[in-house]
């Protein structure tokens, strides 16, 4: 080999030296750059707090789900929307009663959704939906909050995922797709997304007036410790609730009808047992003779019981919609604490038990509640009939 041609061999060889280390060195720099991007700019962005938000949720993180939502601003808007209607479906109001009950609850609204605040913040922590008690436990406020949680939908709406986030300046609207699980209507909830981190700081943006035209430069918002982007309200809630809710009143409806023949045969039935049952306790000293306690026992255990046990068999043979699932499984839970009620009664008398009569006394007034929902469903009640005093 000559000395020209080694020479150009070395020469060679120390190019693609240079441009592997160059070639290494970009992909360092581009690494370095893109790690930067992601930790000071990525996770800066709404995008990613509602990507974290999504994961959170699934993987049970509440910490986490918990800091991308303002639960506070959000279920002030959502009551607004689910009480709009909410006594229009009542058919036992007047409508002076109507007025009076909608000024009512714009008055309690902050008591109602601090109430669902609890609740939420219940779920997110145990994925179990507990009523919040204190004053919205029985009817304080003339409103059961149970059936009205099961008319906002939130219990059984299933999140599907992040459709897209909409970034156009300050106002960030988020679209997420979620199903309501008893119809199976699909939806496209959007939420409006705020940087709650107020630590950043504008430049530009100004507006001014030359030769009579007003001018604005734009401007830039630079944010210097962080960012705390969280969902303040969902904008289309009310869109979600017209789009679901006709549709389970339909199901609801239609199971009532179904059913209508079943009640009202049995109503009667018992409205005859009921009879029977006083008669036989009644005693001029009011206590039961044991005769008469032997009576009442074979009376009860072998009339008033299987005749509610075939009414529960009889309504569970008639299908149940999807939309009138809360109902029926009232239905079924009102028989099993009335049989738990009489059991009781006959163990207390039967035994001369107080304690066995004073659970009867609890299981009866827990049937009582559960009754009083139930005819509130099948009426399209909203509230009790007298507007109540605020605590």
């Amino acid at each position: 080999m000559d000395d020209h041609t080694w020479r150009m061999r070395l020469a060679a060889r120390r190019r693609r030296r240079r441009r592997e280390r160059l070639f290494v060195l970009t992909l360092f720099v581009m690494a370095i750059t893109a790690v930067f991007l992601y930790f000071s700019v990525y996770t800066k962005t709404p995008e990613f707090a509602m990507q974290e938000m999504v994961a959170a949720y699934r993987a049970g993180d509440a910490d986490t789900f918990r800091r991308h939502v303002d639960l506070n601003s959000i279920t002030l808007a959502a009551y607004d929307d689910l009480t709009s209607d909410l006594f229009k479906y009542d058919t036992q109001l007047s409508e002076r009663e109507r007025s009076l009950f909608e000024n009512f609850y714009v008055l309690i609204r902050r008591q109602m959704c601090n109430g669902a605040v609890k609740v939420l913040n219940n779920y997110i922590d145990t994925r179990e939906w507990i009523l919040p008690g204190g004053i919205l436990k029985g009817r304080q406020l003339g409103i059961d909050y149970d059936l009205l949680l099961d008319r906002s939908l939130i219990r059984h709406t299933s999140l599907i995922d992040l459709e897209s986030v909409e970034n156009r300046g300050e106002a960030v609207t988020a679209t997420f797709s979620v199903v309501e699980d008893y119809s199976q209507v699909p939806f496209a909830l959007k939420v409006t997304l705020k940087d709650l981190a107020n630590d950043g700081f504008n430049i530009g943006g100004n507006e001014f007036e030359i030769f009579g035209k007003k001018i604005k430069f734009p401007g830039f918002t630079f944010n210097l410790g962080g960012s705390d982007w969280k969902v303040v309200s969902v904008d289309n809630y009310r869109g979600y609730l017209d789009a679901v809710s006709p549709l389970l009143r339909q199901n609801l409806a239609e199971y009532i009808d179904a059913t209508a023949e079943i009640v009202e045969r049995y109503n009667y039935e018992f409205a005859a047992q009921q009879n029977n049952f006083i008669s036989m306790g009644k005693s001029p000293y009011g206590i039961m003779f044991a005769n008469q306690r032997a009576e009442v026992t074979n009376y009860v255990t072998n009339t008033i019981i299987p005749t509610l046990e075939n009414r529960q068999t009889e309504l569970d043979q008639v299908p149940v919609p999807e939309g009138a699932q809360f109902l029926a499984n009232l239905r079924q839970e009102s028989t099993r604490v009335t049989i738990l009620a009489w059991q009781s009664y006959v163990k207390g008398i039967t035994e001369n038990s107080a304690a066995d009569l004073d659970t009867a006394e609890s299981l009866h007034k827990q049937e009582l509640a559960l009754d009083q929902r139930i005819e509130e469903i099948v009426h399209n009640s909203a509230v009790t009939r007298n507007v109540p005093e605020l605590p």
